[in-house]
């Protein structure tokens, strides 16, 4: 990858930090108190609840992506930007023009995600396994 193409990467990772920043700060100075009974009735109480979990959600997403872009960033200085951290081949520039702060390949996300969803589906088949152990267990005692 050329210099220039890597600057116009670490501008856009630049550019897309300020902008979550930006987004950030607002998001967290605003929050109401968690059943505040001065806000008004049972309802307010619980959409403003509802309303200050979902700010800390979304500031928990942001955090994530700032650490990954940041970790971008660095691996533009590190001169790794742009390589697959599972397989070590070139991540594609179009890949990376979508997701500036991606650190695989599309064949090794397609494979970790097939996997993630393997994993899941073991797991849902235990806990219902599980579910059906107890209750027949609960079925006999009576």
């Amino acid at each position: 990858m050329t210099r220039k193409e890597l600057d116009a990467f670490k501008q856009k990772l630049l550019n897309e930090k300020s902008v979550l920043l930006q987004g950030i700060s607002p998001q967290m100075s605003g929050s109401p108190k968690t059943g505040d009974p001065e806000g008004g009735d049972v309802c307010d109480i619980a959409s403003s609840d509802r309303e200050r979990d979902l700010r800390l959600r979304l500031s928990e997403r942001g955090r994530e992506k700032l650490r990954e872009i940041e970790d971008a960033l660095e691996r533009i200085e590190e001169g790794s930007f742009g390589d697959c951290e599972k397989c070590g081949a070139k991540i594609p520039k179009g890949r990376l023009k979508v997701m500036p702060f991606t650190t695989t390949c599309v064949a090794c996300k397609s494979r970790q995600e097939k996997q993630r969803k393997l994993y899941d589906g073991a797991s849902d088949f235990a806990l219902s396994r599980d579910l059906g152990v107890s209750e027949m267990s609960k079925e006999e005692e009576e």
